[in-house]
């Protein structure tokens, strides 16, 4: 099943994983692009395939975060994206800078190879080209076509206290400096969690200082894959103008998140309502569906024991995507295999909601 075609006036939101990462792409029409970290399956960088495949070249790069589950490929994009004879054609490329002069020194111990690939390249260009440099300051905006990119957290003394951790090599919470985004396209909203948490370091609330109505959005990238300590019923609530935003979590395997039991994160963030939806389940890239899949809350409590025929096959899969029109109306929704939409029956049958009819195999 090959990537869908694009609806040329909508604001599309494709999320990848899981894989080895978390990916999202944005494109505001007809042809503004923006990566946010990266993710693969074995050797394929989904970033990369994607951006191929719809002949785009970014206007942004961004990293969110120093993890390797969100590092995966940024590297590649930006090698790609980044031609040396044409400098003035070059993303702006984003991170939240790491303190010190020495990407090796500084990271030993605390950072991982493919993370660390990603900084050397992002500060390479810096170098080259400090057009290109984004320091991702919570308050910033960015232009993305005519859409605007405004960046939530991490708070300044927020991230000096990290980075001052980091320079000193104590131990200190990556999660904590993660970048949230705010999308906003002629009245619409996207907002993308990365994997900022609540607890520690406060930071859904730092944001709702900054932003106070964030659960006013018409889709969520759920933050740090659906953990609890990521979640703020703040951001979660539905607002008036937006009885029933999408939600889409990219799991994370090696963590078992999210988590489907009672009180727990997926469990928590479908009782607010809206429509959910998963772009896997927690588990290796081999075990994943080959086919796009709904499955009750009450299933998934014992997702270990689902298995699948066939199982997936690579790129494209694992990935949920989400086509906003101009006019208001409500958005298109595009599975992947491997996917799954959220079913809150415990008996099965699914509730109707209003995205029903506008559940689509393609644009």
């Amino acid at each position: 099943m090959p990537l869908p075609d694009l609806a040329p006036d909508h604001l599309v939101v494709l999320v990848f994983g899981p894989g080895k990462g978390e990916l999202i792409l944005v494109r505001v029409p007809p042809d503004a692009w923006m990566v946010v970290d990266g993710c693969g399956a074995e050797r394929v960088h989904y970033a990369l395939e994607a951006l191929t495949h719809y002949r785009a070249r970014p206007r942004i790069v961004l990293l969110t975060h120093p993890h390797d589950d969100h590092s995966w490929g940024v590297a590649r994009v930006i090698e790609a994206s980044t031609p040396r004879d044409r400098k003035e054609a070059w993303p702006r490329i984003g991170m939240v800078l790491p303190p010190g002069d020495d990407v090796a020194a500084r990271s030993t111990g605390f950072i991982a190879g493919v993370t660390r690939q990603a900084i050397a390249a992002v500060q390479s260009r810096w170098s080259a080209s400090p057009d290109c440099r984004w320091d991702v300051n919570a308050g910033d905006l960015e232009l993305l076509g005519d859409a605007t990119v405004r960046v939530l957290s991490p708070r300044a003394d927020v991230r000096g206290r990290q980075l001052d951790l980091w320079r000193t090599r104590q131990p200190f919470d990556r999660n904590v400096i993660s970048t949230a985004l705010l999308v906003t396209w002629r009245g619409r909203r996207v907002l993308l969690g990365s994997d900022l948490v609540e607890s520690p370091g406060d930071g859904w609330s730092h944001t709702l200082v900054l932003e106070p109505e964030l659960g006013d959005h018409e889709l969520l990238k759920v933050p740090h894959h659906g953990s609890d300590q990521a979640l703020h019923d703040d951001v979660l609530r539905p607002r008036a103008r937006v009885p029933d935003p999408l939600r889409i979590f990219a799991p994370y395997g090696p963590s078992r998140l999210p988590r489907f039991h009672p009180g727990e994160g997926a469990h928590r963030v479908v009782s607010h309502g809206g429509t959910s939806y998963l772009t896997g389940l927690p588990r290796p890239h081999a075990e994943q569906s080959g086919r796009a899949e709904a499955r009750t809350l009450t299933e998934l409590r014992t997702h270990d024991s689902i298995t699948f025929d066939p199982t997936t096959t690579g790129f494209p899969d694992c990935y949920v995507l989400v086509s906003i029109p101009p006019d208001g109306g409500l958005p298109t929704i595009v599975q992947g295999p491997g996917s799954l939409r959220v079913l809150p029956s415990p008996s099965g049958a699914a509730s109707r909601t209003a995205w029903d009819h506008l559940v689509s195999d393609e644009l």
